[in-house]
């Protein structure tokens, strides 16, 4: 085969993984469960074999094919935002995503995006209103008493 198949496969191949990665984070972003992520990486890889027999004809695009499952696969896990599965050896191994692998341990993933999807504001952490114990205007106020 020639070199300009090879290079013209490349590009493919990185364009398809960017295109694969901004799909899977779309669609990661929206699973709520783990039962909903598994499904949509079911969904996924089914895709991609089906387009797989519908192409098999064509080498060239099967690079593609290959770049949109990766890039798909790697951005359904960081738009889901939690370790789980293969991917929790694989992130603590390398030792990356913290977060991820941080939010797994401790749970709340799935009431944090169910919040997330439904529009609902976040959990509040700490009360800094005015007139709470957490507020620096009552710290002042005790300083200017003494």
């Amino acid at each position: 085969m020639e070199l300009s198949f090879f290079i013209l496969a490349a590009i493919l191949f990185l364009f398809a993984l960017f295109l694969g990665f901004t799909i899977g984070t779309s669609v990661g972003e929206r699973s709520v469960t783990k039962a909903d992520y598994w499904k949509m990486n079911a969904v996924g890889i089914g895709c991609a074999v089906l387009a797989g027999v519908l192409i098999s004809g064509l080498p060239l695009l099967l690079y593609a094919l290959v770049g949109l499952l990766g890039g798909y696969i790697g951005g359904l896990k960081m738009g889901f935002g939690e370790t789980t599965g293969p991917w929790r050896v694989h992130d603590r191994v390398f030792n990356v995503n913290r977060s991820h692998r941080e939010l797994a341990q401790r749970g709340g993933g799935e009431a944090r995006r169910k919040r997330k999807r439904s529009g609902a504001a976040p959990q509040a952490l700490i009360s800094v209103a005015p007139g709470s114990a957490n507020s620096q205007n009552q710290y002042s106020e005790k300083k200017n008493e003494r």
